[in-house]
């Protein structure tokens, strides 16, 4: 972890929102802790778990980090219980989520790979014509233009991009921003983020076998990412939940949320997260496709919903919580190889606000 990184911390506990210091060994491997409420953050394989409850956010994703931590590594008290969940794992083969090989190569493959690069192997002269025709001029190059030409003007350098996943954005921002930091709840995700982007070993891809014979099968050349990736100069990764962000007021530029507002229990509460994390004058993003949860919908409280189209609903949300809309467009084509005979192309709406 960086150095500026920690000096953004704040305890994401609710009730406490104390600051965050180093209380044992070093940023690559230690354990941070809270100068307020005492609870401590373990720093695993250079993963900050900046979570309300990182014990058992430890044990509810034994798959991710075994991947990436070795056993001694886990805090004392709880490594008992997590080399007998790893062990269940192991004979059962339980598929996480978030955590699982599929997941993360599927986000490593669409964030990383470029159009010429995706039709290698694909068979279907349809699938082909629309990886050629969308997968390079999707929503993430949107963004990434919107970012540049906001970090352009003065002050305005600094990022912070909530539910980042592998970090496919900050390979496309180069050094329009001067300081990038990327915040996920998956921390298989996070690990492969930091391996990309600020060198170790990356460790090959678990591919699942119906992907074997697509791109994912060729070895790409992230040895010296910055050879392939235009990122940031400073770059870092943490673990924390999106609705939770360990981070302190008013320590960023801009805030970016890709593909999370249909997802939340509470999509409205959104504008009012990131609006905490950026200073005055700072601008947020957000891009989600048309189709909400239908949980969502349900828990939802905004007048005449029936009829309006989410990308409606989302810009009141921001306009509600002090936003001006700056630039939205909607109908953005965007492109999810899922394999080589099965693409999912859907529709984003996304927009760029300031305060």
């Amino acid at each position: 972890m960086q150095v500026s990184t920690l000096e953004r911390l704040q305890c994401p506990i609710s009730a406490c929102k104390g600051s965050i210091a180093l209380v044992e060994g070093s940023l690559d491997s230690g354990s941070l802790g809270c100068k307020k409420c005492k609870t401590l953050f373990p720093i695993l394989a250079g993963v900050a778990i900046v979570i309300p409850d990182p014990e058992g956010y430890i044990l509810d994703h034994v798959k991710g980090i075994s991947r990436w931590v070795k056993d001694s590594d886990i805090p004392k008290a709880i490594r008992k219980d997590y080399l007998e969940l790893k062990k269940e794992l192991a004979i059962e083969h339980i598929e996480e989520d978030l955590e699982s090989d599929r997941v993360n190569a599927l986000y490593f493959m669409t964030h990383f790979l470029n159009a010429g690069e995706a039709v290698d192997g694909v068979e279907s002269t349809q699938i082909r014509e629309l990886i050629h025709k969308y997968w390079d001029h999707g929503p993430m190059s949107v963004v990434a233009g919107w970012i540049r030409t906001e970090a352009s003007k003065p002050g305005q350098k600094s990022m912070v991009e909530l539910g980042c996943g592998v970090g496919g954005l900050a390979g496309r921002l180069g050094n329009s921003v001067s300081n990038y930091l990327g915040v996920d709840s998956s921390f298989a995700s996070i690990a492969l983020a930091r391996a990309i982007y600020l060198g170790g070993e990356l460790e090959s891809q678990g591919i699942p076998a119906d992907l074997i014979q697509g791109p994912l099968s060729r070895t790409l050349d992230l040895k010296n990412p910055k050879k392939r990736l235009q990122a940031p100069g400073n770059v870092d990764f943490i673990v924390g939940d999106l609705e939770l962000p360990p981070l302190s007021p008013a320590q960023f530029d801009g805030c970016v949320v890709l593909n999370a507002i249909d997802m939340m229990h509470h999509p409205q509460a959104l504008p009012a997260i990131q609006k905490r994390l950026i200073k005055r004058e700072g601008w947020a993003i957000q891009a989600a496709p048309y189709v909400w949860h239908e949980q969502v919908v349900k828990n939802l409280k905004v007048k005449k919903l029936t009829g309006e189209s989410s990308s409606q609903v989302v810009e009141s949300f921001y306009q509600a919580a002090g936003f001006r809309i700056l630039k939205s467009e909607t109908q953005i084509p965007w492109i999810f190889f899922k394999h080589r005979r099965q693409v999912e192309l859907y529709s984003v709406h996304a927009l760029l606000a300031r305060v």
